[in-house]
């Protein structure tokens, strides 16, 4: 996954600890002609390595099924001191197990769940990278380990986000505000040039709940991000493989603010089960 810091301006109010359960669900999808440009690529390596003639024709899957494939996924919860997040990666590529260079759908998984100011499990996959090494592909396997989740403002005071007055993003399930304008309405109070939100800009941005910015359990708070952009125009990676697309611009397909959250959602089996899912299917399946 692409790593990005998250960094918001903060109003000077003190933000109480929020109480209503919150659920997000967000997909993301690629540059179709890179996706399909790194399926032939992947095909023209397992080729090399299995011996087999090169520059045969790979028979892709159809637009539909490349366009609408969820390259990333992120699903969240929030409620009281409990949060966890649950992510998986896909790629289409040719199977080193497969003497043909079949074409599988490869996943990679992490998981976190417990408490924001307690202990929680993490738990990982092994990386589609890792899987897709031809040469040397490691064999699917996953970890999963109890850690100390002490985060960062636990025991302290968080401050609220000031959003009064910024301009409202519509998610599709629910609206959001854009985290650059957040921080441009704070550079701007302390005297500051600053300009917020740009469409099209290559900048990540990420567009927070509107009404709840952030969740906060006993001062750590956690952002409530609803869908993100940015743009990968002229991007020769993302021409080549398509998936930079899908790491920046991921979208709202599932919501819900005040309804139950089972407690299983915030346990160590969750994580578990999750990660131990398969590593590859065929395609098709999600």
């Amino acid at each position: 996954m692409l790593a990005v810091a998250l960094t918001v301006a903060c109003a000077p109010s003190v933000a109480q600890d929020s109480r209503s359960p919150i659920h997000v669900h967000r997909v993301a999808t690629g540059n179709l002609d890179g996706l399909k440009n790194a399926i032939k690529l992947s095909v023209e390596a397992c080729r090399a390595v299995k011996n087999l003639p090169l520059g045969a024709p790979v028979s892709l899957p159809s637009d539909t099924y490349l366009a609408k494939l969820a390259v990333v996924e992120a699903k969240e919860y929030f409620d009281g001191a409990n949060h966890a997040t649950y992510h998986t990666v896909r790629r289409v590529a040719a199977d080193p197990a497969s003497g043909t260079c079949q074409l599988m759908l490869f996943h990679e998984r992490s998981g976190w769940a417990g408490q924001m100011c307690g202990s929680a499990t993490k738990g990982s996959s092994t990386s589609i990278n890792k899987l897709l090494d031809y040469n040397r592909p490691e064999p699917a396997a996953n970890q999963v380990d109890t850690v100390a989740a002490p985060r960062k403002g636990c025991g302290k005071k968080a401050k609220t986000y000031d959003v009064t007055g910024l301009p409202i993003e519509n998610a599709g399930r629910a609206s959001c505000v854009w985290d650059s304008d957040i921080i441009a309405k704070q550079m701007r109070a302390a005297g500051l040039k600053a300009e917020g939100h740009k469409k099209g800009s290559p900048a990540a941005d990420f567009c927070l709940y509107a009404r709840q910015p952030i969740y906060v359990h006993n001062g750590h708070h956690e952002l409530v991000v609803l869908k993100s952009s940015g743009s990968t125009e002229g991007d020769a990676l993302d021409q080549l493989l398509g998936e930079n697309t899908a790491y920046l611009n991921d979208q709202l397909v599932d919501f819900s603010d005040g309804s139950p959250i089972p407690a299983e959602r915030f346990s160590a089996g969750a994580v578990r089960s999750f990660v131990a899912q398969p590593a590859k299917t065929p395609l098709g399946e999600h």
